[in-house]
């Protein structure tokens, strides 16, 4: 945030040297720049606190995604859900039970996402 409020001062302090020396509309510009920048950095914020957990106990799987503060909880019962990788290009983890469905690992690498889909499919017998 220091950055972020260091590079929006200079950029107002360039522009009001701009204002004084007859060229007024460098500031609305500024200011403009600032909250784009702002704005940018708030959704980049977001969007790194993302992630998916997955828990398989005795009985269900549970997969906790958060996405740009949204949190859901997909639960799906143990020896009924099915495990497959989509036909994306790039191909994710899908788990799906009588008509719901969730698809995850899109932090994961190609073999990784593989790696997982197996476990998961080993984990049903």
């Amino acid at each position: 945030m220091t950055v972020l409020g260091l590079i929006a001062c200079v950029s107002i302090c360039i522009s009001l040297v701009f204002w004084f020396m007859g060229a007024p509309w460098v500031l609305p510009f500024a200011l403009l720049e600032s909250l784009l920048l702002l704005g940018a950095f708030v959704l980049h914020a977001k969007s790194m606190c993302d992630f998916d957990d997955i828990t398989l106990n005795d009985s269900h799987l549970l997969v906790h995604q958060e996405r740009r503060g949204q949190a859901k909880v997909h639960q799906f019962t143990r020896g009924l859900f099915r495990v497959s990788m989509t036909d994306e290009p790039r191909s994710l983890v899908r788990v799906a039970e009588s008509g719901k469905h969730v698809e995850f690992g899109e932090w994961l690498l190609p073999r990784e996402r593989l790696s997982l889909c197996q476990l998961l499919r080993s984990s049903l017998t």
